[in-house]
C-alpha cells in the first residue's frame, strides 16, 4: 500500500511533470497534492503501480486545468514566461534541457494531448504502452501524438552543445558589454537574430512585445541599463533556474530582474528576462532563507 512517505518519494516527479505541462509551479504543486487527496478520499486503496496511478490522475487534472490556463495566458499583458523553477543542484556539470525556457515555450504551443505524450515519452522516458496507460489511450495513438509533437518542434533551436561554464562565460561577457555600451563586444555574444522576451505581466515596465534582431535588442538593453544606472548601481548575482546558470539583478537590495539564456553555437539566441514581481518572489524567498 502507498503510504504518505512513499508519496513523498513520488512528489517531485509528479510536480515536475505538472510543471512541464502547465508552466506554473504553484499549479503543479496543487495538482500533485490533489492527486494524493484523491487517493486518500478513495480509502487509500492498494495500487499495483503507484507511479502510473498518480501520473494518470495528474495528467487528467492538468488537461482540465489547461482550459483555464489558456484563457489566463490570452489575457496576460505582454510576453508570458513560465514561472522560474529553482534547482538545488546548481553545482552540476550538465544542463537539464527538459526545463529550458525555450523548450517550455515551444511545448506551450502543442495541443494538450500532444504535450502530455511528448513529455511522458520524450522527456520522462516512459514507453508508449506506459504512456497509454497513464493517458487512457491506445499505445499507437500516443505514438502518433508524440510524433506530431516532434514535427511541431522540428527546427527549434537547441542549446547547441553549450555547457554551464560556457553559458556563464557568455552571460558575464554580455553584461560587461551592455554596461559599457560596447556594440563590438555585444556582437561577439549575441546572434544576429537574437530574440528578447521580457515578462512584466503588466505590473512593472517591460517590453510589451518580443524584440528581435541584434540592433533592436542591443539598443533596448543599453538604454535600459543606462536608465537604471542613473538611479542606483545595478549589481548582478549568479543563479541557477530552469536547468541552467542564470543571473539575478539587484537595484540596491531589491531584486529587479532575472535573466535566462538560450545559447546556440556559442552565442545568445534567446534572452528571457523576468520582471514580474510575482515571478521574482521565489528569488526573494531564497535570499531571505
Amino acid at each position: 500500500m502507498v503510504t504518505g512517505d512513499q508519496f513523498e518519494l513520488l512528489r517531485q516527479e509528479l510536480i515536475g511533470f505538472c510543471y512541464r505541462m502547465l508552466g506554473s509551479l504553484p499549479d503543479a504543486e496543487d495538482i500533485a497534492q490533489e492527486a494524493y487527496l484523491r487517493w486518500e478520499q478513495a480509502g487509500r486503496p492498494e495500487l499495483d503501480s503507484p507511479r502510473s496511478w498518480y501520473l494518470r490522475v495528474c495528467a487528467r487534472l492538468c488537461l482540465d486545468r489547461m482550459k483555464s490556463v489558456r484563457y489566463q495566458r490570452e489575457k496576460y499583458v505582454g510576453p508570458w514566461l513560465p514561472e522560474p523553477i529553482l534547482d538545488d543542484h546548481a553545482d552540476r556539470a550538465e544542463l537539464d534541457e527538459t526545463l529550458s525556457i525555450a523548450l517550455m515555450l515551444t511545448i506551450e504551443r502543442l495541443k494538450p494531448a500532444e504535450r502530455a505524450a511528448f513529455i511522458l515519452h520524450d522527456l520522462f522516458g516512459y514507453e508508449f504502452q506506459e504512456v497509454a496507460e497513464i493517458l487512457g489511450l491506445e499505445a499507437a495513438n500516443c505514438r502518433q501524438l508524440a510524433k506530431r509533437a516532434r514535427v511541431h518542434l522540428r527546427g527549434e533551436k537547441p542549446r547547441g552543445g553549450a555547457d554551464p561554464a560556457g553559458i556563464k562565460r557568455i552571460s558575464d561577457a554580455f553584461f560587461q558589454a551592455v554596461n559599457a555600451g560596447d556594440l563590438d563586444r555585444l556582437r561577439d555574444v549575441l546572434s544576429e537574430d537574437v530574440v528578447l522576451h521580457a515578462d512584466g505581466g503588466g505590473k512593472v515596465s517591460a517590453a510589451r512585445d518580443l524584440i528581435a534582431g541584434f540592433h533592436s535588442v542591443t539598443t533596448f538593453m543599453v538604454r535600459v541599463f543606462r536608465n537604471a544606472q542613473h538611479e542606483q548601481k545595478l549589481t548582478f548575482h549568479p543563479a541557477w533556474f530552469n536547468g541552467a546558470p542564470s543571473v539575478v539583478s539587484y537595484l540596491g537590495e531589491k531584486i529587479v530582474a532575472a535573466y535566462h539564456f538560450e545559447v546556440v553555437d556559442g552565442k545568445i539566441a534567446s534572452l528571457f528576462i523576468y520582471r514580474n514581481p510575482d515571478k521574482l518572489a521565489i528569488f526573494e524567498q531564497v535570499t531571505s532563507s
